[in-house]
């Protein structure tokens, strides 16, 4: 794999107390990031992406090119609602990962017209679009496989009922509990292949199955194999069914060492008596760095709908811990500011840039249920390498 690669086993974080003997007097405080500006460095500003980009996708350094790689999702209702198609896959690049360049690329016809940057859904897909993540493979044999791309999709068989553009909520919440149960076995994580991270083949299988629609894809160097976390089936189904009253969302894994053969779905970590009652485990892009796992954890806070980023660790992928007293780790904005209400990171491990981390997230100003159309945009936020925390000598000394 290339790019993004911070697996270090000579590296200590001091994340947790496994390797730390005792620490009397000293507290573990979680470190934040500075955002780069105040304004996005990635905003809607095509016809195609109405008012809303995030990075439900990846962005990765590229040593062959030397540049930086983006893909973002692109979702514009008006659109979506006129032409049945409005959910794009978009591709940019960077020299420096703030200035960033939207190519015309000529693949997908949009309106009559492919001078654009979207990249996915090829001509003649209509399946749904939640990009999990791109990862690029260089031990692949395969070259038109070498970037590998996850996406959440339902596969309706020919009887299930269909949605349409223009239902309202409560219709829409309506018909999934029918058809969400009926094709239970069809909907979960596909695959799409690509020799070049922007001509892609989507693929027929449904690599991890009853998976849900926020997830992340990323490769695990420290053991060599590709990881996935999603929600699971039964919590999604949870979410029709009881309509939000008592649903709470969790953090599930499933990996492969090939990227053919998945294990099953598997909870590895929910909210606990720690958490307040209606808070949620929304999404988590795991990834190594140094000699462990750190998992970005985007939480929804369903008492204000505000979505904050907050760290976890692990030694082993199925005992995941929450970082020190579960401070945010990346704060919404200010209120009234573009990220104000949700700031979610992106699906891969940061980036190293000389002694500092790259991190893109995604922020808007709606809160989480905002029902209509919201605005989002991407912004960076920066981090000194290897500080996600400190040990801060309390009152009494160490």
């Amino acid at each position: 794999m290339q790019g993004n690669n911070l697996y270090d086993p000579g590296l200590h974080l001091f994340l947790d107390d496994v390797e730390v003997q005792d620490h009397p007097g000293f507290v573990r405080k979680v470190q934040r990031p500075e955002r780069v500006r105040t304004e996005p460095v990635l905003k809607p500003d095509r016809p195609w992406e109405g008012k809303s980009v995030q990075l439900w996708g990846s962005v990765l350094y590229d040593d062959d090119e030397n540049c930086f790689k983006m893909w973002y999702y692109s979702s514009n209702n008006d659109l979506y609602e006129r032409t049945g198609q409005g959910h794009f896959m978009c591709y940019a690049t960077s020299k420096d990962g703030i200035s960033w360049e939207k190519p015309e690329l000529g693949i997908v016809a949009c309106e009559g017209s492919s001078a654009n940057n979207i990249v996915y859904p090829p001509p003649g897909v209509h399946y749904g679009l939640d990009p999990w993540g791109v990862v690029k493979d260089l031990q692949e044999p395969d070259p038109s496989k070498r970037y590998k791309m996850g996406m959440y999709q339902q596969r309706p068989t020919a009887d299930a009922p269909q949605e349409t553009p223009t239902m309202d909520r409560q219709a829409r919440n309506a018909l999934r509990k029918v058809l969400f149960d009926k094709i239970r076995d069809h909907h979960g994580m596909y695959a799409a292949f690509s020799p070049d991270g922007i001509h892609w083949q989507l693929d027929d299988r449904n690599y991890v199955p009853r998976s849900g629609d926020a997830g992340a894809l990323v490769y695990d160097p420290m053991q060599r194999r590709y990881l996935a976390t999603s929600r699971r089936y039964e919590t999604l189904m949870d979410h029709f069914i009881l309509e939000w009253k008592q649903y709470r969302r969790v953090i599930a894994l499933s990996s492969s060492e090939d990227f053919i053969h998945w294990t099953p779905l598997r909870t590895i970590i929910k909210p606990d008596d720690f958490d307040d009652p209606r808070d949620q485990l929304y999404v988590m892009a795991p990834f190594v760095y140094g000699n462990q796992y750190i998992g970005f954890i985007g939480m929804l806070h369903s008492a204000t709908e505000l979505g904050p980023v907050q760290l976890a660790t692990a030694r082993h992928l199925d005992h995941w811990q929450r970082v020190g007293r579960r401070e945010e780790f990346l704060p919404v904005g200010s209120p009234g500011t573009w990220d104000g209400a949700w700031s979610s990171l992106s699906s891969n491990p940061p980036a190293l840039v000389g002694d500092t981390l790259y991190m893109w997230y995604s922020g808007r100003p709606q809160a989480h249920g905002t029902e209509g159309n919201s605005t989002s945009s991407i912004g960076l936020v920066t981090l000194r390498k290897d500080r996600f925390v400190a040990l801060r000598c309390g009152i009494g000394g160490g």
